[in-house]
């Protein structure tokens, strides 16, 4: 069997390869990027959290602009794959913060802890991340305690020597619960563990003394051992005012401005590229959407694992990582990317014509509402698994001694859900849409995303997630992406593609992602991980049971519409196309036509 390549497909498979590329090595370490510079995850969360709500609004805008101006389709795109990848890489030309040649000892330090804390008998054989701390309670003047932590602020685990007698009173803590032979206790309310390294402590005087400056005057003290052995005290109110003098810096808005520029036209351009790819398919080979869009996946997981390996072996051991190969990689796999689109060949676009007649019409059909309706509900699963799962994984790891593998395990996992799930779904994604039609796709999808988040809830060892993630990314995103932007595709009214693809996309990872990021942060803060994933399992299952029954009552209502005689009068709109597949969420839109297009027709 002689294998064919179809020449007129190179290009828009050669940009979704080099697009994705190009964000490969920088779109996972932006989060990084800005916590090197030195800011805060409350700063940052804040910053993603509104981003969504950007690109939400922004989509159907550019959607509309290439629409109304189909021969400067290609130049918008061209212009937005231009700009995405030049604000990203200006993050480039932003100082880093000097790394010191000799880190000054830090003598107390703040942890936050858990609403529950696990105590274990720290092994001195296999606890190599662990160092040992003299501990107190910053709100009260109890006596100090000997603990081990992890080099982390926000701690859930803590290690002590007693081997025969593990209680929550040794710690000053409220005892919980008993669980696998482990003691949990609950931290003393609203307050902080403050620490002092043990090999720098060499005057217990001078740690009460401290401590109880702390207790009586109720402001967190944290002091630092200088070279010279000379100690300052700050206050939080000095403190905050050192922090808060970095987000009034150059570095911190360009930062700001460049990621949320960066990242807004990234959504944008992936959103119209859609739209380009199903114009250079066409109506008959629209089904074949997902096996291009599975090179973009392919270039995606490459270079994140390439670029990660490069930031290692340029930064070598030193603190702050040199993210040069990753902003190497990302300028050439953008000018690839740009040679690619120049030689896209898009068909012949009118420009609609219409005030957004037919735009309207479509978007008041029940289907077409269903639809946009539960791609909301994907877009809040997606972003809870975007943003949970890692936390999640981080905090199992500590529980099993797992932290010092936690990045190469995160890692593997990037890697199993590009080149195992994402690949083979999209690829045959074209095949399972026709065979099943849109209303099934989605409620099978909505079913797998309660089955994926149930078994991240039951997993016991950071491992396991690869396994979890290598099967059921495919079912659920990539399947799920592929039937959401073939919709939009298939009921978008002539000349408005993109303005659809625009609309739908913003509300699945616009809204829904503002969404679940929001609702997601309160449920995980009350029920934890594992009961927060279950939740949400539980949510995704009856979602799926709801569109399944509201897709048969609309599709039922469709097929009285069509059964009635001819002379009962039905508007237009709500006129459908019989198509081969009667379980199909859609059916080609027929809009009204005004008297002079009927009289011209004639």
């Amino acid at each position: 069997m002689k294998f064919k390549i179809d020449r007129g497909l190179l290009p828009i498979k050669i940009h979704f390869f080099f697009f994705f590329a190009a964000l490969g090595p920088l779109l996972p370490q932006l989060n990084v990027f800005g916590k090197q510079l030195g800011v805060s995850p409350a700063v940052m969360g804040l910053v993603t959290a509104v981003l969504p709500l950007l690109w939400a609004a922004a989509k159907p805008l550019f959607g509309y602009i290439v629409d109304y101006w189909p021969s400067r389709r290609k130049f918008v795109f061209m212009m937005l794959i231009f700009i995405m990848s030049g604000s990203y890489c200006c993050l480039w030309l932003l100082p880093m913060p000097e790394e010191p040649e000799t880190a000054e000892p830090v003598l107390e330090s703040v942890y936050q802890l858990n609403d529950t804390v696990y105590i274990k008998t720290y092994h001195n054989n296999t606890d190599a991340m662990l160092e040992k701390y003299i501990c107190h309670w910053n709100c009260t003047t109890d006596e100090i305690f000997k603990v081990y932590l992890t080099n982390s602020t926000y701690i859930n685990t803590v290690y002590i020597d007693n081997k025969d007698n593990i209680s929550c009173s040794l710690l000053h803590m409220e005892f919980n619960d008993v669980r696998e032979g482990e003691t949990i206790c609950v931290p003393k309310q609203d307050c902080n563990l403050l620490c002092y390294d043990e090999s720098l402590v060499k005057d217990e005087q001078i740690f009460n003394r401290s401590k109880r400056e702390v207790g009586s005057s109720k402001a967190n003290t944290i002091d630092v051992l200088k070279k010279d052995g000379d100690r300052i005290k700050m206050t939080d109110a000095v403190e905050s005012e050192i922090e808060g003098s970095f987000y009034m810096t150059c570095t911190f808005w360009g930062f700001v401005v460049l990621m949320c520029v960066g990242t807004v036209a990234f959504n944008i351009a992936n959103c119209i590229g859609d739209a380009v790819c199903f114009d250079v398919l066409g109506s008959e080979r629209g089904s074949k959407y997902g096996a291009q869009r599975a090179w973009g996946t392919a270039g995606y997981g490459v270079t994140a694992l390439l670029g990660g390996w490069l930031i290692d072996v340029v930064s070598g051991s030193n603190r702050n990582k040199n993210f040069t190969p990753a902003f190497v990689v990302a300028i050439v796999a953008t000018i690839v990317d740009l040679a690619a689109c120049k030689k896209l060949n898009l068909p012949s676009l009118s420009s609609p014509d219409d005030s957004g007649k037919a735009l309207r019409a479509v978007l008041r059909i029940p289907r077409v509402l269903l639809f946009i309706t539960f791609a909301v509900v994907v877009g809040i699963f997606d972003s809870f698994i975007i943003y949970y799962t890692f936390w999640f994984l981080e905090e199992l790891a500590e529980t099993t001694d797992s932290m010092q593998q936690i990045k190469l395990i995160e890692g593997v996992v990037v890697a199993a859900q590009s080149f195992i799930g994402e690949l083979l779904f999209f690829f045959f994604s074209g095949r399972i849409i026709k065979r099943w039609g849109y209303g099934t796709t989605l409620t099978f999808c909505l079913f797998c995303y309660g089955v994926r988040l149930a078994l991240i809830s039951l997993i016991q060892h950071p491992w396991h997630l690869v396994f979890i993630e290598a099967i059921m990314q495919g079912p659920t995103y990539a399947l799920c992406y592929s039937a959401i932007v073939g919709y939009a595709a298939t009921v978008a009214p002539e000349g408005y593609s993109a303005t659809v693809q625009g609309i739908v996309a913003g509300m699945d990872d616009g809204v829904g992602f503002a969404l679940g990021s929001l609702v997601g942060g309160q449920l995980y803060s009350y029920a934890g991980g594992r009961g927060s994933f279950r939740i949400f399992a539980g949510m995704a299952i009856i979602a799926s049971g709801a569109h399944a029954l509201l897709f048969a009552a609309v599709t039922r209502n469709d097929d009285k519409e069509q059964k009635q005689p001819e002379e009962v009068t039905t508007p237009e709109v709500e006129k459908m196309l019989p198509v081969e597949n009667s379980n199909a969420i859609y059916r080609d839109t027929v809009v009204p036509l005004d008297d002079k297009q009927k009289n011209g027709d004639r």
